[in-house]
């Protein structure tokens, strides 16, 4: 990984989630020279806190009819077509996922598959599956827990699922193929400008070693998702906030609550909001909260919030859940574009805005993962179009098949079949790596370890060798919430395998037994706050 820096970029990207990697994968492969810049590691804030979902927004969809909105029809249609391309180019990584609306009079049943329909009919040639009406027999067969009294059936539809922390870095990944240099735990402190006062520079430190940098760019990105509005003042403290911002919250349960790996979407609570149940690697992911409030580094799920999910799940199943049901729970901040007066957080469409300082700090604001390919795409076509790059030609990334997901599935699959590794390991190995799984075994032999990080789990302690040489890991937390996602799956099993990641990363990092303990203290510390 390579950690010196040159003189000058092309782009400097500040921010390491879904649309800063983005960017710096659009403009790697055009041929631009890219520095990437992230503070914490990579997808550590929102984007590996998302609902997992590649959708185009049912809801958005519902207000664009009735109220007849144009402007919110093209943002579900932008959105289907962008799902399309991300299942297709990151397929080891996403996958079409059936979705069922229990419908409980039959009112409500026309209504909502007329809805569905013309969601469907949107996609048109991107579709990636068919609605249907399933009665109740069959529903309660696919999920036995559902309540069954006044039920009428369901509506299915489908949208797309994906591993958003591992998505995050298979973008960087990519981005590293072009070129580009990107680096987690690097902090911008500030900025330098010209004698016009026009921003040329950017100032940023190493937050392990704390060693300074400063490196020249023609075009400064902001692109740090809730912390955009920040930078901005940063730059100039007079400047208008654009981000009204919200945060999600999301549990997730044992598996046998949702058997079957078909979701749940509760369309409308008492409240007006939508929650999704949706099956999540063996586990049940329920979310989402969505509350006004304001930027903190760190979030958590509050015990009310949890609450809140649960008594609303609960009016639908007739298993109840409890708090002590609850595995692993998270909290993220949506950075919103910034409501009119008379709407709330609830009612804002997750548009994104382009954004231009005096001094010529550009700044992209809002969004959301689905979109991520064309927010990059439009960033890029900004710069060129106002001569601030070179042209270098159009976007390459609509076509380009993402780090992981180059060969076909089936190949690897036949591949991993000669090494004796569990079942389980295997189908890990696949999830998190796709066609780079065969890399991480070969590190297994080298390093001659195929032991587990615990008996109870499919990680092998070559996947963190792995994640150190070829994925940017620099903390335990990195591996043990983003690069395997156990924090957001079990909270307790992540605590319990605290000392031995350390241990192997010891190791390979040379740490003495006073950093061993300091890096244990502060990753369990963490995994306790934080989820």
């Amino acid at each position: 990984m390579n950690q010196s820096f040159d003189e000058s970029y092309d782009i400097v990207v500040i921010g390491g989630g879904a649309t800063g990697c983005g960017i710096a994968l659009d403009a790697s492969s055009r041929g631009y020279k890219v520095l990437l810049l992230e503070k914490n590691d990579f997808a550590s804030g929102t984007s590996s806190k998302s609902s997992k979902l590649i959708h185009g927004g049912v809801r958005y969809l519902e207000k664009a009819v009735l109220k007849l909105d144009k402007s919110q029809y093209d943002l579900v249609k932008e959105a289907l077509n962008e799902r399309y391309t991300f299942l297709r180019n990151a397929s080891h990584l996403s996958n079409r996922l059936k979705i069922n609306t229990p419908i409980y009079n039959w009112f409500e049943l026309m209504y909502v598959y007329t809805g569905l329909f013309f969601y469907k009919l949107l996609s048109f040639s991107k579709s990636i599956g068919d609605n249907a009406y399933v009665n109740k027999t069959l529903l309660t067969l696919i999920q036995p827990n559902i309540k069954q009294s006044d039920l009428v059936g369901a509506v299915s539809f489908y949208d797309g699922q994906f591993l958003d922390s591992r998505m995050a870095l298979a973008l960087v990944q990519t981005a590293n193929v072009y070129k580009a240099n990107t680096q987690n735990y690097h902090e911008v402190t500030s900025f330098s400008y010209d004698d016009s006062e026009k921003i040329n520079s950017v100032n940023f430190k190493n937050n392990i070693t704390n060693e300074n940098h400063t490196v020249k760019s023609k075009c400064i990105i902001n692109a740090s998702g809730a912390n955009v509005d920040n930078l901005r003042l940063m730059d100039d403290k007079d400047i208008e906030e654009v981000l009204a911002l919200s945060s999600g919250i999301h549990i997730v349960v044992n598996k046998k609550f949702l058997p079957f790996d078909e979701a749940i979407l509760i369309p409308k609570t008492k409240d007006g909001r939508i929650i999704f149940i949706l099956p999540y690697l063996d586990k049940c992911l329920i979310g989402t909260t969505d509350n006004e409030t304001h930027y903190v580094e760190e979030l958590h799920a509050s015990q009310s919030s949890k609450e809140y999910l649960l008594s609303h799940v609960n009016e639908y199943f007739d298993i109840k859940l409890t708090l002590e049901d609850i595995d692993s729970s998270w909290c993220g901040i949506r950075p919103l574009i910034k409501p009119k007066k008379d709407k709330n957080s609830q009612q804002v469409v997750r548009e994104h805005q382009i954004l231009e300082s005096k001094s010529g700090l550009i700044s992209i604001a809002g969004g959301k993962w689905t979109t991520y390919r064309k927010m990059s795409e439009e960033l890029v076509d900004y710069c060129i179009s106002n001569k601030k790059l070179e042209d270098k030609g159009k976007s390459k990334t609509k076509n380009l098949k993402l780090y992981g997901s180059k060969i076909d599935i089936e190949v690897t699959k036949n591949l991993l079949d000669s090494y004796d590794i569990s079942s389980n390991t295997k189908k890990s190995l696949l999830a998190l790596y796709g066609d780079k799984a065969i890399d991480v075994l070969d590190v297994a032999r080298k390093f001659n370890t195929y032991d587990l990080i615990s008996k109870d789990l499919p990680y092998l302690k070559a996947e963190v060798i792995y994640s150190i040489k070829y994925e940017f890991v620099k903390k335990p937390i990195d591996f043990l919430a983003r690069r395997i996602s156990l924090c957001f799956l079990d909270k307790e099993k992540s605590l319990s395998c605290v000392k031995i990641v350390c241990e192997v990363m010891s190791i390979i990092l040379i740490w003495d037994k006073n950093r061993i303990k300091k890096e244990i203290y502060e990753t369990q510390s963490l995994i306790s706050k934080l989820f």
